[in-house]
């Protein structure tokens, strides 16, 4: 039996993971991110597999990472969380960067570059191996964590999301 209390005490960060489809750029929302190697320097990063920029990085072999702070406004989250960019430009809803022609958030605390060198996929992620290309730090703060968006901060990005769709609905 698997207690999902458990493993939600495992420590994990919100990250939006971009990548690009053509020219457009896709993202979303990961929370399962680790730096793998420092020789090369690489990192691993879990995507559900129905995840549209999953399938962007499959293609292109290359992602963006954008570390989100605490103070990250509810609507980025939501915004990468909720809803796919097969069917949404979600950059466009954003103030969006750019590092080595990969999309990035200016308001994150770091950006982070890299080409996938593997993957391994289960039932319902696949994991990424990548070497980090490019990694800048923008700002110090404290990163936003899977368990505080878990306890305090999900109620305001549905909040934000449920307006969005509202102000969407009207026009």
């Amino acid at each position: 039996m698997i207690d999902w209390n458990a493993l939600y005490k495992v420590s994990l960060g919100l990250y939006v993971l971009g990548a690009k489809d053509g020219e457009r750029p896709v993202g979303s929302i990961v929370d399962a991110v680790m730096i793998a190697a420092n020789k090369p320097c690489a990192l691993a990063v879990s995507c559900n597999n129905a995840s549209y920029t999953k399938a962007c990085i499959e293609k292109t072999k290359e992602l963006s990472l954008s570390v989100l702070p605490k103070d990250i406004d509810p609507f980025v989250v939501a915004n990468f969380g909720f809803q796919s960019s097969k069917n949404v430009n979600k950059w466009d809803m954003v103030t969006a960067g750019e590092l080595n022609g990969l999309p990035v958030l200016p308001q994150a605390l770091a950006h982070i570059t890299a080409k996938v060198v593997s993957q391994y996929a289960f039932e319902s992620n696949t994991v990424f191996i990548a070497e980090i290309t490019a990694a800048e730090n923008i700002r110090d703060a404290e990163n936003l964590l899977y368990e505080d968006y878990r306890s305090k901060f999900k109620d305001e990005v549905i909040k934000s999301f449920q307006q969005h769709m509202k102000e969407k609905a009207n026009g």
